[in-house]
């Protein structure tokens, strides 16, 4: 009788034992669902994270970029602006006139040297 109490308890502890056993398994199995979720999660969010900075990047070239080009721009304005100022001017006008059209005032005389031409 001792025998067969001793392998019932026996059978009994291997019984407890796999009992305790499976939850352990299905606990590591659980774990590793778990920890490969937040694996993908991770590096989902490092990679959106990545490519935001690549795309943040660009823009800013961009935006430099045009930047460069109006203060570009502005400068040409304010270059055009001057010979708009410079040329609206009565006195530049008036040396044109006399130079290239070869006007005079009514109350001038004019004098040509032949012999030059």
């Amino acid at each position: 009788m001792a025998k067969e109490t001793a392998l019932k308890e026996t059978a009994a502890e291997t019984t407890a034992e796999t009992k305790k056993a499976k939850p352990k398994k299905r606990r590591s199995k659980m774990t590793l669902v778990f920890l490969v979720f937040w694996a993908v999660v991770i590096g989902l969010t490092f990679m959106m994270i990545v490519n935001q900075a690549g795309d943040y990047n660009e823009l800013r070239a961009e935006a430099d970029h045009l930047a460069a080009q109006i203060a570009q721009g502005t400068a040409h304005n304010e270059d055009l602006e001057f010979q708009i100022d410079f040329f609206d001017n009565d006195a530049y006008i008036e040396q044109q006139a006399r130079d290239r059209l070869r006007m005079v005032r009514p109350d001038e005389i004019v004098f040509r040297n032949i012999a030059a031409e």
